[in-house]
């Protein structure tokens, strides 16, 4: 679990199955990483993150999209997909590994 701050409010962040079905109810749809291809679906995610992660919320997903600054919203999906990532246990590789790897020929 990591903390992230949103609109002024130090929250906790995890993923897991429930916030899997969390984001199903806000946005009405079935989970897939392959369909978080819109900003929309994107934090939807990071909102359902919010809501499973943190006993109460203080703000809605409509204040959220509508008044946080581009600085937050990237730590807040950062901070989201790297839970993602740890809970389906995808390493994170860096963009120098990547690099050194195409270096390499690999």
């Amino acid at each position: 679990m990591r903390k992230v701050k949103v609109l002024g409010h130090e929250l906790d962040i995890m993923f897991n199955m429930a916030v899997q079905i969390e984001f199903e109810e806000i946005s009405g749809k079935p989970f897939d990483i392959k369909t978080l291809d819109t900003q929309t679906a994107t934090m939807q995610l990071c909102y359902a993150s919010l809501k499973v992660s943190n006993h109460k919320v203080p703000f809605t997903f409509e204040d959220m999209v509508n008044i946080i600054d581009v600085e937050e919203t990237a730590s807040l999906k950062d901070a989201v997909f790297d839970e993602f990532r740890e809970w389906y246990k995808i390493p994170k590789v860096s963009a120098e590994d990547d690099t050194q790897q195409d270096k390499e020929g690999n």
